[in-house]
């Protein structure tokens, strides 16, 4: 009968500890990259955000939840787009620790704001007037001359993408020079200058108050309303 020495004994059990190390070291490597790679499409391809008002009512409800991307080839009319308005988020340094900070807490939390809530600082609107176009309102309709075209049309004409908005009858004698306007007298947009629009058009801020604003400015477009389900929606 094959006896087994001490030495034995220490080897096999020195053998099984460098094996058992061994797996954990793979394991922890799997886990990190399972979480760049998430963090990656994160930070470059979507990621989710909650509406907290109902400054995009009826499409996006409040409280409902989207994914947004940062990936932005081209600004179409109708799209819905994420609006850092008066970003102070501008030197190459400011915006790589942004960057950081986002990637380290899974786009939680960003330089100066949790980024997974919309705030006055970011802000849900739709676009309905991009570079070349003659725009007016009227009503809280807003009509439309493209670059190189005769006649006006209106937003909902000129969209690719269908939308709805909200409107109240304003009091006869409403003010258009407190608070939001109804109607203005037309603007021309220049080369990166956008107008957004919030679908509540009674009581959300956007581009009457603000003014025009830059593509600079938007920093992600939505691609769908996944919550509630029962306003599930799709913006492509």
């Amino acid at each position: 009968m094959k006896t087994t020495s001490s030495n034995d004994i220490y080897s096999i059990s020195y053998q099984m500890k460098k094996q058992h190390r061994k797996y954990i070291v793979k394991g922890i490597f799997r886990i990190l990259f399972l979480a760049i790679f998430i963090n990656l499409i994160l930070v470059f391809l979507v990621f989710s955000a909650s509406e907290k008002s109902n400054s995009m009512s009826p499409d996006v409800p409040k409280k409902s939840l989207l994914f947004a991307t940062p990936f932005i080839t081209n600004i179409e009319r109708g799209d819905v787009v994420l609006i850092e308005k008066n970003n102070f988020i501008d030197t190459v340094q400011k915006k790589f620790l942004d960057s950081t900070i986002r990637f380290f807490t899974f786009q939680k939390k960003g330089l100066h704001s949790s980024s997974d809530q919309l705030s006055s600082r970011k802000s849900l609107r739709r676009v309905v007037g991009i570079p070349g176009d003659v725009i007016y309102m009227k009503d809280s309709i807003v009509f439309i001359r493209p670059n190189g075209e005769k006649h006006f049309l209106s937003e909902f004409e000129l969209s690719p993408k269908q939308y709805n908005i909200e409107v109240r009858n304003l009091p006869k004698d409403w003010d258009d020079s407190v608070g939001l306007k109804s109607s203005f007298t037309p603007v021309t947009l220049g080369a990166n200058e956008y107008f957004v629009l919030a679908d509540n058009r009674y009581s959300s801020l956007d581009c009457r108050m603000w003014g025009i604003v830059r593509k600079n400015d938007i920093s992600a477009k939505a691609l769908v309303v996944f919550f509630p389900f029962n306003k599930f929606k799709l913006f492509f």
